[in-house]
């Protein structure tokens, strides 16, 4: 199991708080979990505890911090919602995440990235780099020198 550490010096902004704010606003009022078999929808009571928790949690002071425990409501409610979480639902039954959730979402992974370091043991990085080798075969090649076009960092 990957071991998460989290950063005692990082910087947050004023702006990075807002950015999991709105996230989270946007999780509890747009996102939904739970769907039934006639084609309705509603938010579980763990995705609303979780909304409440990272809400009740942040420090929209001057000079933010995020605890530990706040930074752990954060990563909770990130992996509920970029999992079967959907704000985008179309009269076919299609569900989907909105560009706005997606930005949102990439917004928090930044902010994420100021406050934790995750360590995985050695047969999970294996497994990462495997999946990433998988995924990647997806991306375009660049054409003259063969390289990923993706900008996204590796494991």
């Amino acid at each position: 199991m990957r071991t998460i550490l989290y950063k005692n010096d990082h910087n947050i902004s004023p702006d990075d708080v807002m950015k999991v704010a709105v996230y989270a606003s946007h999780a509890g009022r747009r996102c939904y979990d739970v769907f039934a078999e006639d084609g309705s929808r509603s938010r579980s009571d763990v995705l609303s505890r979780r909304v409440q928790a990272v809400s009740n949690s942040l420090d929209y002071g001057n000079e933010p911090y995020f605890h530990p425990e706040t930074t752990k409501k954060v990563l909770d409610l990130h992996i509920m919602v970029s999992g079967m979480c959907f704000d985008r639902f179309d009269e076919c039954g299609h569900m989907g995440k909105s560009m706005d959730l997606l930005k949102m979402a990439q917004d928090v992974d930044d902010v994420l990235d100021k406050i934790v370091i995750y360590h995985l043991l050695p047969e999970e990085f294996e497994e990462a780099e495997a999946d990433w080798a998988h995924e990647g075969q997806f991306f375009p090649k660049d054409e003259t020198s063969g390289d990923d076009t993706d900008t996204r960092r590796g494991v």
